[in-house]
């Protein structure tokens, strides 16, 4: 057994928690984790022993990432941090699947039963690489991992009060690095070709930017006892929601901390074709969908199903009054109707039992892996000089080292430390766990006693 994982780390918002509880985890079964931002821990993985490299999707752009992890001696395995919600097969499999990349891996980790069909309608021979485990994301919605986040629940209502949360979802027209540069998301992958699909897609995110701008002021008019709390998608440009409502009182506009603590915080959410609508609805906090623009093509099943829904300004106050002063009040309940749940049945593997943590492990403990040969060549010492003097006379491009550390703001181990006791202190386990660096923006998470037998 390979006794080596290797974790990187895209976008911190989005993966930092699930990534250390998926570590604690991955302790027990008698894995050493090397844990890091992606571009770090790739830049630094010739100076690892060989391990298991557990990669967020098997894009088209991650050819040359997975060859030069292969060419170290290193296995791949996988699952789709984006996997749960898609427009299409076609799409998934243009965005989100290569088969090189695909090939490379030997294993696969769906979100569920949706995400398998679509691989197998493309690739039939290999059911026995997918497999339906859920993703350590949807694990910390489960019951017995809620108490980590209840200090920093508990600090946020006292900070703001009553919250109504607005998460936004419109990268691919209010984009970090500008109006224009969404669209340019797709140039890297298959899809690029669809000019089509870009277009409509781009002007249907428009509108629902548009839309949501327009209704802000409303709800902060229809509830002045409650906080706005504005939270921008990961590579979203806050900019703009700061300079139009960063002045209005009881509003704030923040990337800070996790999702699930501010949905956790709040009386009620409103989202747009996200994955927030699942994991409101599976903490028990009522989503409304804010549908202020429609398609058939670029709407996504899933986040509505798991919502109230609106239409308008109007319908949107209406359902945010009956979430707070009906369900929130314990006069109703917020569970969905039988075809809605029959939609999130499709999505998900079962959400108790074993964790997803716990299954992926189970697989990776029981892999037969064989030994890779290392095939990159030795680098001569002259080589070496150079390149070092290259690195350090080339200036990175500081647009993209500015992008890179907005989705990747860098971590610690003392900020690993501390997410990492909290999990301890919820859950009663992980007690011999140690964190120490691995190098800049990486740390290394072991234990000194394998605590699981392995199932």
């Amino acid at each position: 057994m390979i006794d080596r994982i290797f974790l990187p780390i895209e976008i911190k918002a989005r993966e930092f928690h699930s990534k250390i509880l998926f570590s604690l985890f991955a302790t027990e079964y008698g894995f050493e984790v090397i844990l890091g931002g992606q571009n770090e821990l790739v830049e630094r993985m010739p100076r690892f022993s060989r391990g298991i490299y557990i990669d967020k999707s098997t894009a088209i752009t991650k050819r040359a990432w997975y060859r030069h992890f292969r060419s170290l001696g290193n296995h791949i395995a996988a699952w789709d941090e984006e996997g749960l919600i898609y427009f299409s097969d076609d799409v998934y499999h243009a965005t989100r699947m290569d088969k090189e990349c695909f090939d490379q891996a030997d294993a696969f980790f769906a979100w569920g039963p949706h995400e398998v069909r679509t691989i197998l309608s493309r690739y039939p021979d290999a059911a026995d690489k997918v497999i339906p485990t859920g993703n350590p994301r949807m694990d910390l919605l489960r019951p017995e991992f809620r108490g980590y986040c209840a200090p920093r629940v508990d600090a946020l209502k006292k900070q703001y009060g009553p919250i109504i949360l607005i998460n936004t979802n419109f990268p691919i027209y209010n984009n970090f690095k500008g109006f224009d540069a969404g669209l340019k998301i797709f140039d890297a992958y298959p899809l690029a070709t669809y000019h089509e699909f870009k277009s409509q897609f781009y002007e249907f995110t428009r509108k629902g930017y548009e839309g949501f701008m327009a209704a802000v002021p409303e709800i902060r008019k229809a509830f002045p006892e409650h906080t706005i709390v504005i939270r921008p998608a990961p590579v979203e440009n806050a900019t703009p929601w700061i300079e139009r409502f960063g002045n209005q009182p009881r509003t704030v506009i923040t990337k800070e901390g996790n999702v699930v603590e501010w949905i956790q915080a709040a009386d009620a959410v409103v989202q747009f074709n996200c994955t927030t609508g699942v994991e409101a609805f599976l903490l028990g906090v009522p989503v409304i969908a804010y549908r202020c623009v429609r398609s058939d093509t670029l709407e996504t099943e899933l986040p509505n199903a798991c919502s109230l829904e609106a239409f308008s300004q109007e319908e949107l106050i209406a359902q945010l009054r009956y979430a707070i002063e009906v369900i929130r009040s314990g006069k109703a309940s917020f569970v969905p109707r039988p075809d809605q749940q029959a939609i999130i049945n499709a999505y998900f593997s079962k959400l108790d039992g074993p964790t997803a943590c716990e299954q992926i492990l189970g697989v990776l403990s029981k892999l037969e892996f064989v030994p890779q040969p290392v095939t990159m060549e030795e680098v001569s010492l002259p080589k070496k000089i150079w390149r070092a003097i290259l690195r350090l006379v080339r200036r990175p491009d500081p647009e993209a080292v500015r992008y890179y550390n907005e989705k990747f703001p860098g971590l610690s181990v003392e900020e690993v430390r501390g997410v990492a006791d909290r999990f301890s202190k919820a859950v009663g386990r992980f007690n011999r766990v140690s964190i120490s660096s691995a190098g800049r923006n990486i740390v290394r998470i072991s234990s000194d006693i394998k605590q699981k037998e392995l199932p």
